[in-house]
């Protein structure tokens, strides 16, 4: 009977289907498989699909309309092959969680797909067998996302190759790297002038500096004449380095720097006020240590600013500090501090003057913190009321703040904030006052959630 309804179903949806996303689950699991035939007007048809029975009829399936396959299991086999070699029209290929080892045969597969642009294959070895048939396919690429596991085995690249299509290159260093040797990511870089973008990920320190420095000899050198997105995660992101890179390069539109080390310090506002006026993403790690005065510095200076993630602002730098210029911004994740707390009640309400401009907010993230007792308040009398120009608010997400909010509150946000779609946090200290103003936002659609997150 399930086989059955299986094969219905996947039949049914092969015409239309534009994403395919093949899910492998532990034993028990396959029957609490999500399969979706998306519907919406505004989404191209995508199926979902768990991979633990893969038999021959569905590697034979044809899907004319392919256009990204996204592959999530332990091991390539046979079947796999064979159906991604039924599907040669593939343009964005997704393979995670791969075991570290792949056949040439799926390579070959690969080397057909003359639409591919796309390849992601964060787990998987690419062994010296397969090396010139990567390096290959790497010449037809705009994206390419890969591990540094398979730095022993893969070979050299060829002289004559260049990688003039790829815009994008994302890698995860998961070992050691031993420096005395350039690695092949390096080389791979200086091979690719369209670079536009690049994702570095390091699980061991030491790693970094070689990196930044690299990084910072490439575009002095006017290698990489386009790069513009830059993000990079590591255990240990030193400011000098930061510093290093953000001056060299010729335009910055997003940075994302992370990092576990809460005693990071960043302060490289000098260095990135070159590239104020063309920034619109800006990801600062959440455990460094960030001067409120370079977040003040950021929101009144960053006309294209969009997105923004820091620890935190002083309020009073707010209040003292230049208006805020980031209009556009549309995602907003930043802890606002009153030092002392009394000042919440006078100081709260200049605050609300700036975010009040932000008229193209979806989703604002208030961060508190039990070391700064001093935190925004959703409270009318504290001047909720400025903030009725938020009319495209979708999420409101509060992690460490308390708040006291009652039914005037609750009133004014469902005329007010009409999109809203999630509140996560806690309207009310008291549960018991809680609990009814958490029924009626739900009865309205808006999912509320309480407690921290």
């Amino acid at each position: 009977m399930e086989a059955s309804f299986l094969c219905t179903r996947f039949q049914d949806v092969v015409p239309g289907v534009h994403s395919l996303h093949l899910e492998q689950y532990q034993p028990g699991q396959a029957e609490q498989a999500t399969r979706v035939h998306s519907s919406h007007p505004e989404t191209k048809p995508s199926y979902q699909e768990d991979q633990g029975l893969f038999p021959a009829w569905k590697a034979r399936l044809k899907f004319p309309k392919l256009d990204t396959l996204e592959m999530n299991t332990g091991f390539i086999k046979d079947p796999h092959i064979q159906f991604v070699m039924e599907n040669p029209i593939i343009t964005h290929l997704l393979l995670k969680n791969f075991q570290p080892n792949c056949s040439p045969a799926f390579w070959d597969a690969l080397l057909g797909f003359h639409n591919l642009r796309t390849l992601c294959i964060p787990s998987m070895e690419i062994t010296k067998w397969s090396t010139d048939k990567f390096w290959q396919l790497c010449t037809r690429l705009e994206r390419l996302d890969i591990s540094a596991e398979h730095r022993q085995t893969l070979g050299p690249i060829r002289t004559e190759q260049k990688f003039l299509g790829i815009k994008h290159f994302g890698m995860k260093e998961k070992a050691f790297c031993n420096t005395s040797t350039v690695p092949f990511y390096i080389l791979f870089i200086q091979r690719c002038p369209g670079l536009t973008s690049i994702c570095w990920y390091a699980d061991f320190n030491g790693q970094t500096t070689f990196f930044f420095v690299s990084l910072a000899m490439l575009l002095k050198a006017k290698t990489l004449p386009y790069l513009e997105h830059l993000e990079v995660g590591a255990r240990e992101v030193a400011n000098k380095n930061v510093a290093l890179v953000v001056q060299s390069m010729p335009r910055i539109t997003t940075l994302t720097l992370k990092t576990s080390d809460r005693a990071c310090k960043l302060d490289f506002a000098t260095h990135l006020r070159p590239h104020f006026t063309s920034l619109r993403v800006l990801v600062l790690c959440q455990g460094s240590l960030i001067p409120s005065r370079m977040v003040q510095d950021i929101l009144s200076s960053c006309p294209s600013l969009e997105k923004l993630v820091a620890p935190h602002v002083d309020a009073s730098m707010v209040t003292e500090g230049k208006p805020w210029v980031c209009v556009g911004l549309k995602v907003l994740n930043l802890a606002i501090y009153f030092d002392p707390p009394s000042t919440v009640s006078t100081l709260q309400l200049l605050v609300f003057d700036q975010i009040s401009k932000l008229t193209r907010l979806e989703e604002w993230r208030i961060k508190g913190s039990s070391s700064h007792p001093g935190n925004i308040d959703l409270r009318i009398q504290y001047g909720l009321g400025k903030l009725s120009t938020l009319r495209r608010l979708r999420a409101i997400i509060s992690h460490g703040t308390v708040q006291r909010m009652g039914d005037a509150e609750v009133d004014w946000i469902l005329k007010q904030w009409e999109r809203l779609e999630v509140f996560k946090a806690e309207l009310n200290i008291d549960e018991t006052i809680e609990e009814p103003l958490r029924k009626r936002m739900q009865d309205h659609g808006i999912g509320v959630i309480r407690g921290w997150v």
